[in-house]
């Protein structure tokens, strides 16, 4: 077996005081916490709830097990990865984590782009014929794919690797990028965030400027206002309004980090920084908080996910169901009270049998590591 030794001298290493460990620690725990319940939640609600089975719903229930993804492998491996700098996991998750980094992301962004696409067509050629449900499936499964192969130099190139804290006395294991050569290890990071940041984000908001311009550059004639395509245009509007937030979000999330792994492969020198790595975390941290925003999102802006919320969260639950009805709040106040008290119950029974029926490179990719590190491969330096 090869083995490749990097020196490493102790006060080179990035010590991160206790506070902030702490801070970190509940940071990163939280948002990884938040990115799986909740995005299960959304999952939940799609596969289980029929009328929820709509094309675009498909893409983001898709999205949401992308996020969980990353809450589950992503968010703990890389945070104590970067804080311990060191690999304490198996070594088969060295290449496995980065990987599934780079797929959920890519799969993030290219499920964002699909969901802009299918919006356009909604808004721009309503009368043209929708797509199925299958045909949703199979983009999911073409976005896994490319998402994959884009992702698959991640895998060839990340192994673990021994550093010695001192020399001859004890080794570190690191996660490294070894198989692939540091020059094109970096055009395929440049080309990475050419395909998984600029050009999704170019399409997407080119796409929604269309669409706003559709929507709210046209005004119905005659009494619209109290027509049924009036009704649809303001729904339309509000599911626009729901996206772009998704997206803008996802682009604020991302930018930092992205910029700063541009300006540390232009400007290496950046990593000789002080506490560098404080200002690494805050911008990976920003990055990964984005899985966990999505399902706040969605019961904000969407009424069909907030009423699936609060029938399927138990709090909510008791709550709605100690309250009085609101289709019972506009009675007329000329009914007596026996006839008020029979229409809530016929109303709650009637609630509860409809419901019967509708089922509620390197790891180190862009973590600060001094250049004064000392690599030898077989005995010779290079």
């Amino acid at each position: 077996m090869q083995f490749i030794f990097y020196y490493v001298e102790l006060d080179e290493l990035y010590d991160v005081p206790t506070g902030i460990i702490i801070l970190l620690s509940i940071c990163y725990g939280s948002i990884s916490f938040l990115a799986v319940v909740g995005n299960s939640l959304v999952m939940w609600i799609v596969a289980t709830s029929k009328r929820m089975q709509s094309v675009t719903n498909c893409f983001i229930a898709n999205l949401a097990l992308a996020d969980i993804v990353i809450g589950l492998f992503s968010i703990p491996f890389q945070f104590q990865a970067a804080l311990l700098q060191r690999w304490n996991l198996p070594h088969f998750m060295c290449p496995f984590c980065p990987f599934v980094q780079v797929v959920c992301v890519n799969v993030s962004v290219f499920t964002l782009t699909a969901i802009a696409l299918d919006r356009h067509r909604a808004v721009l050629k309503p009368l043209s014929a929708r797509p199925s449900k299958l045909r949703a499936k199979i983009v999911i499964g073409g976005i896994w794919f490319i998402s994959g192969t884009l992702a698959a130099p991640m895998a060839i190139a990340s192994r673990v690797v021994f550093v010695p804290e001192n020399p001859n006395v004890h080794y570190k294991p690191f996660c490294q990028n070894v198989n692939v050569s540091e020059g094109t290890m970096l055009t395929y990071r440049a080309l990475l965030g050419f395909l998984q940041y600029l050009t999704p984000l170019t399409i997407i908001s080119c796409v929604y400027a269309r669409m706003g311009f559709k929507l709210w550059g046209s005004k119905a004639p005659g009494n619209a206002q109290d027509s049924r395509d009036a009704n649809l245009m303001k729904n339309k509007k509000k599911v626009i309004k729901m996206l772009v937030i998704v997206v803008l979000l996802f682009a604020g999330c991302w930018l930092p980090l992205q910029m700063y792994n541009v300006l540390q492969y232009t400007f290496p020198s950046i990593n000789e920084y002080r506490y560098i790595n404080i200002i690494w975390f805050c911008c990976d941290w920003l990055a990964m908080s984005n899985s966990c925003y999505n399902p706040f999102i969605y019961g904000i802006y969407n009424e069909k996910f907030k009423k699936e919320f609060q029938q399927r969260c138990p709090l909510r639950s008791r709550k709605w169901s100690a309250s009085v009805p609101n289709d019972s709040i506009d009675l007329d106040k000329t009914l007596t009270t026996r006839t008020s008290f029979r229409y809530i119950l016929r109303n709650d029974w009637r609630r509860q049998k409809s419901s019967t029926y509708l089922p509620s490179g390197s790891y180190y990719q862009g973590i600060p590591m001094r250049d004064s590190i000392k690599v030898s491969c077989n005995g010779d330096d290079t």
